[in-house]
């Protein structure tokens, strides 16, 4: 093995560990930060009226519809419209949220489907 044939192997390898190294570090990175996330959706519903009809879909994939009620630290009130009773959730368990429907039931709105 000549040392021209070493030399390119060295560049060739270290090419490569440069090339992968980044890929490594961004998946790293792409881990959701639970406060960075509750914080996210508490500035979500903060844009809604106090009172506003709201859709919640939350992490263990069940959801709510309801008025939206006090925003506090850590949680939030809905005032379930099927059940008229007052629920307290906390931002991190909160999935997705979006305007309610006027159609109220089982079975009325939009089904979330998750892939987990």
């Amino acid at each position: 093995m000549t040392a021209l044939t070493l030399a390119r192997r060295c560049t060739f390898l270290a090419l490569a560990l440069a090339l992968l190294a980044p890929a490594t570090l961004v998946h790293a990175r792409s881990t959701p930060d639970p406060d960075k996330y509750a914080r996210k959706i508490e500035k979500k519903l903060a844009h809604y009226k106090k009172g506003a009809l709201l859709h919640v879909v939350f992490a263990n994939n069940s959801d709510s519809t309801g008025s939206i009620g006090q925003l506090g630290d850590h949680s939030f009130t809905l005032v379930n419209v099927e059940t008229n009773a007052t629920e307290t959730h906390n931002y991190a368990d909160v999935y997705s949220v979006g305007k309610g429907s006027d159609s109220i039931g089982q079975g009325a709105g939009k089904h979330h489907h998750r892939p987990f």
